[in-house]
């Protein structure tokens, strides 16, 4: 039975087993549970709805949105990307389209604009850079490497200048792609 026992624990930042313990039963039950191998009962559907603070339908209901978080970003504006495997989850922003993605920020090189452990959210769209001129985006360079940046046009036609709250501007490099920040989730 699918339901919403994950996402309501990482919510709290609690592990299998501080949850189990505020349900009152044991980390292997816990687990049947949050995996859909044992059907939630009203009894354990109140329990869960009374130990996370949430009305019983949150607990049944996977309504809530969930994108991957890409990569990092930090020193420089440099965006780190994930291999495949390292992939996590986080709540999408209410209302995101599909295709959206999230880039963490790591540290405090990114003062005064954003903060350790905010969250960028972004859409790659099929649309060319030069529309984003202005713009606070994600970028990809043609070399792979990927910023996050102001989109400010270069000295010649076909490149762009990359413009940083705290670091020099990178001059007239090639644009794969830009993806305007969409969203940003401020650390509490």
């Amino acid at each position: 039975m699918a339901n919403n026992l994950r996402n309501l624990r990482r919510k709290l930042g609690w592990s299998q087993e501080q949850a189990a313990q505020a349900l009152q039963t044991t980390v292997p039950q816990y687990g049947k549970l949050e995996r859909g191998e044992r059907r939630l009962s009203d009894i354990w559907i109140d329990r869960a709805a009374s130990a996370f603070g949430v009305d019983p339908g949150d607990v049944v209901e996977n309504r809530r949105k969930m994108v991957p978080v890409v990569g990092y970003v930090g020193a420089g504006a440099a965006i780190m990307p994930f291999r495949e495997e390292n992939l996590d989850e986080v709540e999408a922003p209410p209302g995101a389209p599909e295709g959206v993605v999230c880039v963490e920020v790591r540290g405090d090189s990114m003062y005064p604009r954003y903060f350790d452990r905010e969250r960028i959210f972004y859409v790659v769209q099929d649309r060319p850079p030069q529309d984003f001129l202005g713009c606070e985006c994600v970028v990809q360079l043609a070399d792979g490497r990927m910023f996050l940046k102001i989109l400010r046009r270069g000295t010649r036609m076909g490149v762009f200048s990359l413009e940083s709250w705290n670091a020099p501007m990178v001059e007239n490099v090639v644009v794969e792609w830009a993806a305007p920040v969409r969203w940003t989730e401020r650390r509490s």
